[in-house]
């Protein structure tokens, strides 16, 4: 009989959900679609931006916070949370029309209370507007599943979308939660189109308050005080896209806002909430147990901090202590997490444990500016400084990465000690410390001269060896760099376990090895080709002679050999070839880009050499050398290439940097002009005459 009751009972309760989903969904599509603001019934774009790909007609940004009481065994009064985003864009050619052929989101969920009140809620309401005014709403049945990695839940197709078409959607949210909100955060002014009105609200209680700071000519907010609520109103008009630009950083360049809201009477103070994070450090407990097992085995007598150090960061990235550590799964090591928070606890503990000086430092990202301009520490990560002369960084481990090497990102910034937040300055590497050495050897092929056989040998290292590391260095690869007597410590059931686990890894990418390095040859194949230019054939031979990822060979280095069939061509009886294409396209600025009043920010530092060794053919003699000879230096870099021959090769040497990670608008000029000279160095052609 209960189970014919429970039958019956769960269906009903199906569709009083379904019910409650519908009514809930009707009144928030009442009141964002219904209750818009005047700007949301536009339909015309301004006629400066008639050829612009799509507008943003307008766009509402509206966070209500209010309290409420529950009642249970006693009342309990909570904080209520809506956002609501809302969005109408006008599509006007068909690059446009791609782009919102399909959105995606995260599945909308419902939940109800015991009253049948909605009482937390994530709605999507999508609606087309047709030339003719005509409206119909997309049905989110349509819904399929997002691509794998996307980080939404679904995706929903919008059908018949054409130019001049309209579309307007939001995302409403709701919850609820016992504790007073205290976030921050960032929102630019500037937006892949451009935008006609944009209106940012907050209503909060009268206890709380908006914390707010404009940059780069973003306008501020507006407070009104209604009962007993604050109402906090940014507006924002005829608002250009951004500007498609190279090396910039907007939260450093572009208009906008940073803002908290929090308790009344409680200003943001980041700093504050820095040392409160660090503080952690001396009360936090950590297990490094299976560490210290590791170091007894192999190091019980190293008293080097250099070295300690060392073998510490090279286990913790191990793939066996990751899943140990951290419950990293050993499968495909190159594209696995990396390690979480814990990890610099880890690391504290360690220096604890074997009496080595150091300290915890919290880094602001360049990317966003120093810590008394931001507002919440997402941007930040944290660095240990091992105290020892000269000084030694950790940072949070990446497959590749090494002691001693610090994310860019956190390059010249100043960060925070919970002992001061002054004298903290994270060192900037120079161009020469990021660099690329290629030595090419190229010849007409022998049997076909339209033909060119190249052989390289390319090493990076710094930060300009992780592209080329992801190039050439497979899982296999990566797992066999682990195989080494000291890694197969077994003094728990647990590294039991994960080292039979990683022999089981190992053995599964070597059994399919021949299939990963095929699939890299194409890779490499795929890459040259785009990078170059050229048609290539007959890929072979490639050679990784060190992985980069071991302080005692610091650089990744290989050599591979290849065909280009397209870098030369007949000229009635001589021969034109194309070597400049051998260094690779280079940076192009664009006539709309070469005056700049925005400030150049860059990864790092870095630079290119290139020596090309050209075998002359015989019965030939090279016209064009000069073409090849170029120099163009300044304190912000530099291009300069030479070109010499002694009748039986020709040799060109190339050198190409960046000095700086950053340079003032006023020095765009200045790297104008070395990067030209390069574009012109990849477009330079020698000339075999036939003798």
């Amino acid at each position: 009989m209960k189970k014919v009751l429970l039958a019956c009972i769960v269906p009903f309760l199906i569709i009083v959900a379904a019910q409650a989903q519908s009514e809930v969904e009707k009144k928030v599509k009442q009141k964002i679609w219904g209750q818009a603001p005047a700007e949301f019934n536009a339909t015309q774009v301004p006629e400066k931006w008639k050829n612009e790909s799509a507008v943003l007609l307008a766009y509402h940004r509206e966070y209500i916070c209010d309290f409420a009481t529950k009642v249970g065994i006693g009342a309990q009064r909570y904080y209520v949370e809506t956002l609501n985003i809302h969005f109408r864009i006008k599509l006007q050619d068909k690059a446009a029309v791609g782009d919102f052929s399909d959105i995606s989101f995260d599945n909308k969920s419902i939940t109800t209370n015991l009253f049948g009140r909605a009482s937390s809620y994530r709605i999507l309401g999508i609606k087309v507007i047709k030339p003719d005014g005509s409206q119909k709403e997309v049905d989110l049945k349509d819904a399929v599943k997002a691509d794998a990695g996307s980080g939404d839940d679904l995706k929903i197709p919008i059908p018949n979308l054409a130019e001049g078409d309209i579309i307007d959607y939001f995302i409403a949210l709701k919850t609820e939660g016992l504790a007073m909100p205290d976030f921050g955060d960032e929102d630019l002014m500037e937006a892949k189109y451009p935008v006609v009105k944009q209106t940012i609200t907050f209503m909060v209680p009268h206890q709380m308050e908006l914390y707010s700071t404009s940059y780069n000519g973003a306008p501020g907010f507006k407070k009104v005080v209604k009962d007993n609520d604050v109402i906090y109103t940014l507006q924002d008009e005829m608002r250009e896209k951004a500007p498609q630009i190279l090396w910039d950083y907007p939260y450093r360049s572009a208009p906008h806002i940073r803002y908290r809201v929090r308790k009344e009477d409680m200003k943001p103070d980041v700093t504050k909430t820095a040392k409160e994070y660090l503080n952690y450090f001396s009360t936090y407990p950590t297990d490094i147990g299976v560490i210290v097992d590791y170091m007894d085995v192999n190091f019980k007598k190293e008293k080097d901090v250099k070295k300690l150090i060392e073998e510490f960061f090279y286990l913790v990235r191990n793939p066996i202590y990751k899943e140990a550590l951290f419950e990293i799964k050993q499968g495909e090591p190159l594209n696995s997490n990396n390690p979480p928070d814990k990890f610099f606890f880890l690391v504290d503990h360690f220096c604890k444990k074997y009496k080595i000086p150091h300290t915890v430092l919290l880094a602001p990202a360049r990317s966003y500016g120093p810590f008394e301009e931001l507002v919440s520490l997402g941007s930040c990560d944290f660095v240990v400084r091992i105290d020892t002369d000269p000084v030694m960084y950790i940072a949070r481990p990446t497959p590749f990465r090494l002691p001693d090497e610090i994310p860019y990102s956190l390059e010249g910034t100043d960060a925070f000690s919970v002992y001061s937040s002054k004298g903290n300055t994270i060192r900037v590497s120079k161009d020469d410390q990021n660099a690329t050495l290629t030595n090419i050897t190229a010849a007409l092929d022998a049997s076909d001269n339209t033909k060119l056989q190249i052989k390289r040998n390319v090493s990076a290292k710094g930060y300009s060896k992780t592209y080329h590391q992801y190039l050439v260095v497979t899982d296999f690869d990566y797992l066999k760099e682990y195989d080494q007597p000291k890694y197969q410590v077994e003094r728990s059931r647990l590294l039991h376990g994960l080292i039979k686990e990683y022999n089981e890894e190992k053995t599964k990418f070597g059994q399919r090895v021949t299939q990963d390095y095929t699939a890299r040859d194409t890779r490499m194949k795929e890459e040259l080709e785009e990078e170059m230019e050229i048609k290539v054939s007959d890929y072979k031979n490639l050679t990784v002679k060190s992985s980069g990822m071991w302080h005692a060979n610091p650089s990744v280095e290989y050599t591979d050999e290849f065909t280009a069939e397209n870098l030369t061509k007949r000229a009635g009886p001589n021969i034109i070839v194309e070597l400049g294409r051998l260094i690779e396209k280079q940076t192009q600025i664009k006539d709309d880009q070469k005056n700049r009043t925005r400030n150049i920010y860059q990864d790092f530092a870095r630079s290119f050499d290139h020596t090309i060794a050209f075998t002359i053919p015989a019965g030939y003699t090279v016209e064009g050398l000069e073409n090849f000879n170029k120099k163009t230096e300044s304190a912000a870099g530099g291009f300069v290439s030479t070109a010499t021959s002694d009748g039986k090769t020709v040799t060109i040497k190339i050198r190409k940097h960046y000095a700086e990670n950053y340079y003032a608008a006023a020095d765009w000029p200045k790297l104008n002009a070395f990067l030209q000279a390069a574009v012109d160095l990849y477009s330079a052609k020698l000339l075999l005459k036939k003798a």
